[in-house]
């Protein structure tokens, strides 16, 4: 078993356990806690639908994480430095695109 494999499935339980209260809108504004842009801060309603928005994308990023991660815990030994890599590119990969798409949003719905 490919121990970092086993870790980055960990990660994205993790991950998936700590957006699905920002997706149930149950994370008021706070200083720890959320997708932290100032947008997010012009008020409340504001905070609750960024970070539901973003707290969705997270859940998805983490679930391709933890498939490509199940993928690489059944690895041969010799595949474990190119699982490590590739994972690393989808980690690195997919939270750019989750960034990415959390500033398109908020452009997009950006109230006057």
């Amino acid at each position: 078993m490919n121990p970092i494999a086993i870790i980055h499935v960990i990660v994205a339980l993790v991950i998936i356990g700590v957006s699905l209260p920002l997706v149930n809108r149950k994370v008021k504004r706070n200083r720890w806690y959320g997708i932290r842009i100032p947008e997010a801060f012009k008020s409340e309603e504001r905070w609750l639908d960024i970070n539901q928005y973003g707290g969705r994308l997270m859940i998805w990023w983490s679930i391709v994480v933890a498939v490509t991660a199940g993928i690489g815990v059944g690895l041969q030994k010799r595949y474990w430095l190119v699982y490590t890599f590739s994972e690393l590119a989808i980690m690195l990969g997919g939270l750019g695109i989750v960034i990415a798409l959390i500033f398109r949003y908020v452009a997009k719905t950006k109230r006057a």
